[in-house]
Protein backbone atom coordinates (compact mmCIF):
# COMPACT_ATOMS: atom_id res chain seq x y z
CA UNK A 1 0.00 0.00 0.00
CA UNK A 2 2.70 2.43 0.93
CA UNK A 3 4.56 1.46 -2.24
CA UNK A 4 1.55 2.29 -4.38
CA UNK A 5 1.10 5.64 -2.61
CA UNK A 6 4.71 6.57 -3.11
CA UNK A 7 4.48 5.54 -6.75
CA UNK A 8 1.40 7.71 -7.24
CA UNK A 9 3.10 10.70 -5.68
CA UNK A 10 6.18 10.23 -7.81
CA UNK A 11 4.05 10.37 -10.96
CA UNK A 12 1.84 13.30 -9.92
CA UNK A 13 4.58 15.48 -8.36
CA UNK A 14 6.75 16.18 -11.41
CA UNK A 15 3.71 16.85 -13.58
CA UNK A 16 2.29 19.39 -11.10
CA UNK A 17 5.70 20.95 -10.66
CA UNK A 18 6.09 21.27 -14.43
CA UNK A 19 2.71 22.93 -14.77
CA UNK A 20 3.61 25.35 -11.97
CA UNK A 21 6.84 26.31 -13.69
CA UNK A 22 5.05 26.94 -16.98
CA UNK A 23 2.39 29.01 -15.22
CA UNK A 24 5.05 31.10 -13.51
CA UNK A 25 6.84 31.63 -16.83
CA UNK A 26 3.57 32.66 -18.48
CA UNK A 27 2.69 35.10 -15.70
CA UNK A 28 6.22 36.53 -15.70
CA UNK A 29 6.13 37.00 -19.46
CA UNK A 30 2.73 38.70 -19.20
CA UNK A 31 3.89 41.03 -16.42
CA UNK A 32 6.96 41.90 -18.46
CA UNK A 33 5.46 42.24 -21.94
CA UNK A 34 2.19 43.95 -21.00
CA UNK A 35 3.80 47.02 -19.34
CA UNK A 36 6.31 47.19 -22.21
CA UNK A 37 3.51 47.26 -24.80
CA UNK A 38 1.60 49.87 -22.80
CA UNK A 39 4.76 51.95 -22.49
CA UNK A 40 5.56 51.81 -26.21
CA UNK A 41 2.02 52.51 -27.39
CA UNK A 42 0.81 54.92 -24.69
CA UNK A 43 1.03 58.69 -24.43
CA UNK A 44 3.44 60.60 -22.20
CA UNK A 45 1.24 60.38 -19.10
CA UNK A 46 0.79 56.62 -19.56
CA UNK A 47 4.52 56.12 -19.94
CA UNK A 48 5.20 58.08 -16.78
CA UNK A 49 2.67 55.99 -14.86
CA UNK A 50 4.26 52.74 -16.11
CA UNK A 51 7.77 53.90 -15.25
CA UNK A 52 6.74 55.28 -11.88
CA UNK A 53 5.01 51.99 -11.06
CA UNK A 54 8.11 50.02 -12.06
CA UNK A 55 10.28 52.34 -9.97
CA UNK A 56 7.95 51.94 -7.00
CA UNK A 57 8.11 48.14 -7.37
CA UNK A 58 11.89 48.20 -7.55
CA UNK A 59 12.05 50.52 -4.54
CA UNK A 60 9.72 48.26 -2.56
CA UNK A 61 11.87 45.23 -3.37
CA UNK A 62 15.06 47.07 -2.44
CA UNK A 63 13.49 48.35 0.78
CA UNK A 64 12.55 44.84 1.86
CA UNK A 65 15.69 42.99 0.75
CA UNK A 66 18.42 45.65 0.91
CA UNK A 67 17.09 48.47 3.13
CA UNK A 68 20.54 49.94 3.73
CA UNK A 69 21.02 50.42 0.00
CA UNK A 70 17.89 52.57 -0.12
CA UNK A 71 19.36 54.91 2.48
CA UNK A 72 22.77 54.92 0.81
CA UNK A 73 21.18 55.52 -2.60
CA UNK A 74 19.22 58.44 -1.20
CA UNK A 75 22.42 59.93 0.23
CA UNK A 76 24.30 59.53 -3.07
CA UNK A 77 21.50 61.08 -5.13
CA UNK A 78 21.28 64.03 -2.74
CA UNK A 79 25.05 64.49 -2.79
CA UNK A 80 25.66 64.24 -6.56
CA UNK A 81 22.49 64.40 -8.68
CA UNK A 82 19.72 65.90 -6.51
CA UNK A 83 17.65 66.93 -9.55
CA UNK A 84 17.71 63.54 -11.24
CA UNK A 85 14.31 62.22 -12.34
CA UNK A 86 13.10 58.66 -12.64
CA UNK A 87 14.19 57.99 -16.26
CA UNK A 88 11.54 58.92 -18.78
CA UNK A 89 9.34 60.74 -16.25
CA UNK A 90 9.12 64.09 -14.52
CA UNK A 91 9.15 62.42 -11.09
CA UNK A 92 12.16 63.51 -8.95
CA UNK A 93 14.17 60.47 -7.91
CA UNK A 94 15.16 62.15 -4.64
CA UNK A 95 11.52 62.35 -3.56
CA UNK A 96 10.86 58.74 -4.59
CA UNK A 97 13.80 57.61 -2.47
CA UNK A 98 12.74 59.93 0.37
CA UNK A 99 9.43 58.09 0.49
CA UNK A 100 11.30 54.80 0.21
CA UNK A 101 13.22 55.59 3.42
CA UNK A 102 10.06 55.00 5.42
CA UNK A 103 9.53 51.53 3.98
CA UNK A 104 13.22 50.63 4.22
CA UNK A 105 13.27 51.70 7.87
CA UNK A 106 10.86 48.86 8.70
CA UNK A 107 13.41 46.28 7.49
CA UNK A 108 16.55 47.74 9.09
CA UNK A 109 17.52 45.56 12.08
CA UNK A 110 18.00 47.28 15.41
CA UNK A 111 15.62 50.20 14.84
CA UNK A 112 14.11 51.51 18.08
CA UNK A 113 11.00 53.58 17.39
CA UNK A 114 10.63 56.31 20.01
CA UNK A 115 8.46 59.30 19.25
CA UNK A 116 9.52 62.66 20.62
CA UNK A 117 8.97 66.36 20.10
CA UNK A 118 10.49 66.17 16.63
CA UNK A 119 7.69 64.02 15.27
CA UNK A 120 5.09 66.29 16.87
CA UNK A 121 6.76 69.34 15.33
CA UNK A 122 6.67 67.79 11.84
CA UNK A 123 2.99 66.86 12.26
CA UNK A 124 2.04 70.36 13.47
CA UNK A 125 4.04 72.09 10.74
CA UNK A 126 2.71 69.77 8.05
CA UNK A 127 -0.89 70.19 9.22
CA UNK A 128 -0.70 73.98 9.26
CA UNK A 129 0.94 73.97 5.85
CA UNK A 130 -1.85 71.81 4.44
CA UNK A 131 -4.43 74.13 5.98
CA UNK A 132 -2.75 77.07 4.24
CA UNK A 133 -2.90 75.19 0.92
CA UNK A 134 -6.63 74.62 1.32
CA UNK A 135 -7.34 78.15 2.55
CA UNK A 136 -5.28 80.05 -0.03
CA UNK A 137 -5.60 78.34 -3.40
CA UNK A 138 -6.30 74.63 -3.51
CA UNK A 139 -5.16 73.23 -6.85
CA UNK A 140 -3.41 70.07 -8.09
CA UNK A 141 -0.16 71.98 -8.58
CA UNK A 142 -0.36 73.43 -5.06
CA UNK A 143 -0.86 69.95 -3.63
CA UNK A 144 2.15 68.69 -5.60
CA UNK A 145 4.32 71.53 -4.24
CA UNK A 146 3.08 70.82 -0.72
CA UNK A 147 3.73 67.08 -1.04
CA UNK A 148 7.29 67.68 -2.32
CA UNK A 149 8.03 70.01 0.59
CA UNK A 150 6.54 67.64 3.17
CA UNK A 151 8.35 64.56 1.84
CA UNK A 152 11.69 66.40 1.86
CA UNK A 153 11.08 67.81 5.34
CA UNK A 154 9.96 64.52 6.87
CA UNK A 155 13.21 62.65 6.06
CA UNK A 156 14.43 63.98 9.40
CA UNK A 157 12.38 61.25 11.11
CA UNK A 158 13.65 58.02 9.47
CA UNK A 159 17.25 59.32 9.56
CA UNK A 160 16.90 59.96 13.29
CA UNK A 161 15.61 56.44 13.95
CA UNK A 162 18.50 54.66 12.20
CA UNK A 163 20.96 52.61 14.27
CA UNK A 164 24.34 54.32 14.66
CA UNK A 165 26.22 52.05 12.24
CA UNK A 166 23.66 52.46 9.44
CA UNK A 167 23.43 56.22 9.98
CA UNK A 168 27.23 56.47 9.86
CA UNK A 169 27.27 54.57 6.54
CA UNK A 170 24.64 56.93 5.13
CA UNK A 171 26.64 59.96 6.24
CA UNK A 172 29.83 58.62 4.69
CA UNK A 173 28.02 57.85 1.42
CA UNK A 174 26.66 61.39 1.29
CA UNK A 175 30.01 63.00 2.12
CA UNK A 176 31.93 61.08 -0.53
CA UNK A 177 29.11 61.84 -2.98
CA UNK A 178 29.41 65.58 -2.32
CA UNK A 179 33.15 65.37 -3.01
CA UNK A 180 32.36 63.72 -6.34
CA UNK A 181 29.75 66.38 -7.00
CA UNK A 182 32.28 69.12 -6.26
CA UNK A 183 34.81 67.64 -8.68
CA UNK A 184 32.17 67.21 -11.40
CA UNK A 185 31.05 70.78 -10.81
CA UNK A 186 34.58 72.10 -11.25
CA UNK A 187 35.02 70.13 -14.47
CA UNK A 188 31.69 71.37 -15.83
CA UNK A 189 32.65 74.95 -14.94
CA UNK A 190 35.94 74.48 -16.79
CA UNK A 191 33.97 72.97 -19.70
CA UNK A 192 36.18 69.87 -19.41
CA UNK A 193 33.29 67.41 -19.54
CA UNK A 194 31.69 68.72 -22.71
CA UNK A 195 27.95 68.12 -23.02
CA UNK A 196 27.63 66.10 -19.80
CA UNK A 197 24.44 67.78 -18.71
CA UNK A 198 23.04 67.30 -22.18
CA UNK A 199 23.52 63.56 -21.77
CA UNK A 200 21.72 63.78 -18.42
CA UNK A 201 18.65 65.34 -20.02
CA UNK A 202 17.10 61.85 -20.16
CA UNK A 203 16.93 61.95 -16.35
CA UNK A 204 15.53 65.44 -16.12
CA UNK A 205 18.55 67.73 -16.34
CA UNK A 206 18.23 71.01 -18.23
CA UNK A 207 21.63 72.31 -19.43
CA UNK A 208 20.18 75.80 -19.97
CA UNK A 209 19.44 76.08 -16.26
CA UNK A 210 23.03 75.39 -15.24
CA UNK A 211 25.01 78.52 -16.08
CA UNK A 212 24.80 81.37 -13.59
CA UNK A 213 27.00 84.39 -13.13
CA UNK A 214 27.94 87.04 -10.64
CA UNK A 215 27.32 90.32 -12.40
CA UNK A 216 29.97 92.97 -11.78
CA UNK A 217 30.75 96.46 -13.01
CA UNK A 218 33.32 95.32 -15.57
CA UNK A 219 32.80 91.58 -16.07
CA UNK A 220 30.63 88.60 -15.15
CA UNK A 221 32.01 85.60 -13.28
CA UNK A 222 30.67 82.06 -13.72
CA UNK A 223 29.68 80.27 -10.51
CA UNK A 224 30.04 76.55 -9.86
CA UNK A 225 26.70 74.78 -10.08
CA UNK A 226 27.47 71.46 -11.81
CA UNK A 227 24.88 68.74 -11.33
CA UNK A 228 23.32 70.82 -8.55
CA UNK A 229 22.10 73.17 -11.32
CA UNK A 230 21.98 76.24 -9.08
CA UNK A 231 25.06 77.62 -7.26
CA UNK A 232 23.12 78.38 -4.09
CA UNK A 233 21.80 74.80 -3.96
CA UNK A 234 25.34 73.57 -4.60
CA UNK A 235 26.59 75.79 -1.79
CA UNK A 236 24.09 74.44 0.74
CA UNK A 237 24.77 70.78 -0.08
CA UNK A 238 28.54 71.23 -0.18
CA UNK A 239 28.45 73.16 3.11
CA UNK A 240 26.80 70.17 4.80
CA UNK A 241 29.35 67.92 3.10
CA UNK A 242 32.22 69.90 4.65
CA UNK A 243 30.67 69.70 8.11
CA UNK A 244 30.09 65.96 7.88
CA UNK A 245 33.61 65.36 6.57
CA UNK A 246 34.96 67.07 9.68
CA UNK A 247 32.61 65.28 12.08
CA UNK A 248 32.64 61.73 10.71
CA UNK A 249 36.05 61.20 9.09
CA UNK A 250 39.55 61.00 10.51
CA UNK A 251 43.13 61.44 9.34
CA UNK A 252 43.99 61.80 5.67
CA UNK A 253 40.45 60.97 4.52
CA UNK A 254 39.15 63.98 6.45
CA UNK A 255 41.81 66.29 5.02
CA UNK A 256 41.23 65.25 1.41
CA UNK A 257 37.46 65.41 1.64
CA UNK A 258 37.46 68.81 3.35
CA UNK A 259 39.86 70.26 0.79
CA UNK A 260 37.92 68.93 -2.21
CA UNK A 261 34.47 69.87 -0.96
CA UNK A 262 35.61 73.25 0.38
CA UNK A 263 37.17 74.05 -3.00
CA UNK A 264 33.85 73.41 -4.69
CA UNK A 265 32.03 75.42 -2.03
CA UNK A 266 34.23 78.47 -2.57
CA UNK A 267 33.70 78.33 -6.34
CA UNK A 268 29.92 78.43 -5.89
CA UNK A 269 30.51 81.98 -4.62
CA UNK A 270 27.54 81.40 -2.33
CA UNK A 271 28.11 83.89 0.48
CA UNK A 272 25.27 82.45 2.57
CA UNK A 273 26.76 78.93 2.47
CA UNK A 274 30.32 80.10 3.11
CA UNK A 275 29.13 82.21 6.06
CA UNK A 276 27.11 79.23 7.35
CA UNK A 277 30.28 77.15 7.61
CA UNK A 278 32.07 80.10 9.26
CA UNK A 279 29.34 80.39 11.91
CA UNK A 280 29.51 76.63 12.50
CA UNK A 281 33.26 76.94 13.06
CA UNK A 282 32.65 79.78 15.52
CA UNK A 283 30.21 77.62 17.48
CA UNK A 284 32.80 74.82 17.60
CA UNK A 285 35.39 77.27 18.95
CA UNK A 286 33.02 78.51 21.64
CA UNK A 287 31.52 75.15 22.65
CA UNK A 288 34.33 72.61 22.07
CA UNK A 289 37.47 73.91 23.82
CA UNK A 290 39.35 70.61 23.43
CA UNK A 291 40.06 71.32 19.74
CA UNK A 292 39.75 75.08 19.76
CA UNK A 293 43.30 75.72 18.56
CA UNK A 294 42.98 73.27 15.65
CA UNK A 295 39.70 74.83 14.49
CA UNK A 296 41.03 78.39 14.78
CA UNK A 297 44.15 77.45 12.83
CA UNK A 298 42.19 75.66 10.12
CA UNK A 299 39.71 78.54 9.91
CA UNK A 300 42.47 81.12 9.57
CA UNK A 301 44.16 79.06 6.84
CA UNK A 302 40.83 78.68 5.00
CA UNK A 303 40.24 82.41 5.21
CA UNK A 304 43.65 83.19 3.74
CA UNK A 305 43.12 80.72 0.90
CA UNK A 306 39.64 82.10 0.16
CA UNK A 307 40.88 85.68 0.01
CA UNK A 308 43.80 84.62 -2.18
CA UNK A 309 41.37 83.52 -4.93
CA UNK A 310 40.50 86.70 -6.87
CA UNK A 311 36.90 85.85 -7.75
CA UNK A 312 36.15 84.71 -4.19
CA UNK A 313 37.84 87.80 -2.72
CA UNK A 314 35.87 90.13 -4.96
CA UNK A 315 32.62 88.32 -4.16
CA UNK A 316 33.14 88.44 -0.39
CA UNK A 317 34.62 91.92 -0.09
CA UNK A 318 32.10 93.37 -2.54
CA UNK A 319 29.14 92.28 -0.43
CA UNK A 320 26.58 94.97 0.24
CA UNK A 321 28.41 97.43 -1.98
CA UNK A 322 26.80 99.49 -4.78
CA UNK A 323 27.66 96.82 -7.37
CA UNK A 324 26.16 94.01 -5.30
CA UNK A 325 22.94 93.60 -7.27
CA UNK A 326 21.81 90.72 -5.09
CA UNK A 327 21.85 92.82 -1.93
CA UNK A 328 20.06 95.67 -3.70
CA UNK A 329 17.34 93.26 -4.87
CA UNK A 330 16.98 91.82 -1.36
CA UNK A 331 16.59 95.29 0.16
CA UNK A 332 13.96 96.24 -2.41
CA UNK A 333 12.06 92.96 -1.86
CA UNK A 334 11.95 93.57 1.90
CA UNK A 335 10.51 97.05 1.37
CA UNK A 336 7.84 95.70 -0.97
CA UNK A 337 6.98 92.67 1.19
CA UNK A 338 4.22 94.25 3.34
CA UNK A 339 2.47 95.57 0.24
CA UNK A 340 2.60 92.21 -1.53
CA UNK A 341 1.03 90.51 1.52
CA UNK A 342 -1.87 92.93 1.79
CA UNK A 343 -5.08 90.92 2.05
CA UNK A 344 -3.18 87.64 2.30
CA UNK A 345 -1.55 87.78 5.72
CA UNK A 346 -3.44 84.90 7.33
CA UNK A 347 -2.90 82.12 4.77
CA UNK A 348 -0.46 83.57 2.28
CA UNK A 349 -0.57 84.00 -1.48
CA UNK A 350 -0.65 80.26 -2.12
CA UNK A 351 1.71 77.41 -2.97
CA UNK A 352 1.06 77.37 -6.70
CA UNK A 353 3.10 80.47 -7.58
CA UNK A 354 4.76 80.85 -11.00
CA UNK A 355 7.60 82.90 -9.48
CA UNK A 356 8.66 79.83 -7.51
CA UNK A 357 9.01 77.72 -10.66
CA UNK A 358 10.23 80.19 -13.29
CA UNK A 359 13.44 82.11 -12.65
CA UNK A 360 12.57 84.91 -15.06
CA UNK A 361 9.20 85.47 -13.41
CA UNK A 362 10.88 85.27 -10.01
CA UNK A 363 13.30 88.04 -10.93
CA UNK A 364 10.43 90.25 -12.07
CA UNK A 365 8.33 89.57 -8.97
CA UNK A 366 11.45 89.80 -6.74
CA UNK A 367 9.95 88.04 -3.71
CA UNK A 368 11.91 88.01 -0.48
CA UNK A 369 15.03 85.82 -0.30
CA UNK A 370 14.44 84.77 3.29
CA UNK A 371 13.02 81.44 4.44
CA UNK A 372 10.79 82.70 7.30
CA UNK A 373 9.35 85.47 5.10
CA UNK A 374 8.95 83.17 2.10
CA UNK A 375 7.05 80.82 4.40
CA UNK A 376 4.73 83.71 5.32
CA UNK A 377 4.53 84.76 1.65
CA UNK A 378 3.45 81.27 0.60
CA UNK A 379 1.60 79.93 3.64
CA UNK A 380 0.63 82.91 5.79
CA UNK A 381 1.53 84.41 9.14
CA UNK A 382 0.22 81.48 11.22
CA UNK A 383 2.50 78.98 9.50
CA UNK A 384 5.35 81.48 9.50
CA UNK A 385 5.17 82.14 13.25
CA UNK A 386 5.08 78.43 14.08
CA UNK A 387 8.06 77.81 11.78
CA UNK A 388 10.03 80.64 13.40
CA UNK A 389 9.20 79.33 16.89
CA UNK A 390 10.47 75.87 15.94
CA UNK A 391 13.66 77.36 14.47
CA UNK A 392 14.30 79.31 17.70
CA UNK A 393 13.86 76.13 19.75
CA UNK A 394 16.19 74.31 17.37
CA UNK A 395 18.90 76.94 17.78
CA UNK A 396 18.61 76.89 21.58
CA UNK A 397 18.72 73.10 21.66
CA UNK A 398 21.72 73.02 19.30
CA UNK A 399 23.63 75.56 21.39
CA UNK A 400 23.14 73.52 24.56
CA UNK A 401 24.01 70.17 22.96
CA UNK A 402 27.03 71.51 21.09
CA UNK A 403 29.08 71.12 24.27
CA UNK A 404 28.57 67.32 24.41
CA UNK A 405 31.40 66.42 22.04
CA UNK A 406 33.41 67.72 19.11
CA UNK A 407 31.11 65.94 16.65
CA UNK A 408 28.06 67.44 18.35
CA UNK A 409 29.63 70.89 18.19
CA UNK A 410 30.22 70.56 14.44
CA UNK A 411 26.73 69.28 13.64
CA UNK A 412 24.87 71.57 16.02
CA UNK A 413 27.03 74.47 14.88
CA UNK A 414 26.00 73.67 11.32
CA UNK A 415 22.32 73.82 12.29
CA UNK A 416 22.85 77.16 14.03
CA UNK A 417 24.72 78.47 10.98
CA UNK A 418 21.92 77.35 8.68
CA UNK A 419 19.21 79.03 10.76
CA UNK A 420 21.06 82.27 11.45
CA UNK A 421 22.65 82.73 8.03
CA UNK A 422 21.49 80.51 5.16
CA UNK A 423 17.80 80.72 6.02
CA UNK A 424 18.01 84.49 6.43
CA UNK A 425 19.88 85.27 3.21
CA UNK A 426 18.33 82.83 0.76
CA UNK A 427 15.14 80.88 0.12
CA UNK A 428 15.97 77.39 -1.34
CA UNK A 429 15.36 75.54 1.93
CA UNK A 430 11.70 76.58 1.73
CA UNK A 431 11.16 76.01 -1.99
CA UNK A 432 13.66 73.48 -3.38
CA UNK A 433 13.35 69.84 -2.28
CA UNK A 434 17.14 69.13 -2.33
CA UNK A 435 17.84 72.10 -0.05
CA UNK A 436 14.96 71.16 2.25
CA UNK A 437 16.16 67.55 2.41
CA UNK A 438 19.78 68.42 3.18
CA UNK A 439 18.70 70.75 6.00
CA UNK A 440 16.45 68.03 7.44
CA UNK A 441 19.35 65.59 7.12
CA UNK A 442 21.63 67.88 9.12
CA UNK A 443 18.96 68.41 11.79
CA UNK A 444 18.49 64.65 12.20
CA UNK A 445 22.23 64.13 12.61
CA UNK A 446 22.50 66.94 15.16
CA UNK A 447 19.70 65.35 17.19
CA UNK A 448 21.44 61.96 17.25
CA UNK A 449 25.04 63.12 17.76
CA UNK A 450 26.42 61.10 20.67
CA UNK A 451 28.70 62.27 23.48
CA UNK A 452 32.41 61.45 23.25
CA UNK A 453 33.56 57.86 23.71
CA UNK A 454 36.77 57.04 25.61
CA UNK A 455 38.34 54.96 22.82
CA UNK A 456 37.99 57.85 20.34
CA UNK A 457 39.55 60.53 22.52
CA UNK A 458 42.84 60.29 20.68
CA UNK A 459 41.35 60.79 17.23
CA UNK A 460 42.67 63.79 15.37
Amino acid sequence: MSTMASTTVSHVGPSASGRTRWMLLAVSALLTVAPLVVFLTGDRTTREIVLATAAAGAAAYAAAVHPRLVFAGWAVVLGVVPYMHVPGTSVPLLLVLSLGLWGALLFVPGVAFRTAGLELAVVVLGSLALLSVVASDLSPRALVEYAAWLVATAVVIPIRFLPDDVRSAVVRSFTVATAVGAVVGVLIRMDALGPLLGHLSVVGYDPERNVQYVFGDESNTARLSGTFLEPNIAGLILAVGVLLAVAYFRGMARIVLVLVISGGLLLTLSRASIATVAVAALVVVLRSPARRLAVVTAGAAAGVVALAIPIVRERLLGSFGPSDFGSVARELALKEFPGSMEGHWWWGLGWDRPEFRDRDIGQVVNYVANVPLVTVYRGGIVLGLVAVALLILLVLRSWLHAARSFESAVLCGGVIGFVLVALQLDFPVALQAPATAVFSFLIALSLTASPPRPHRSADA
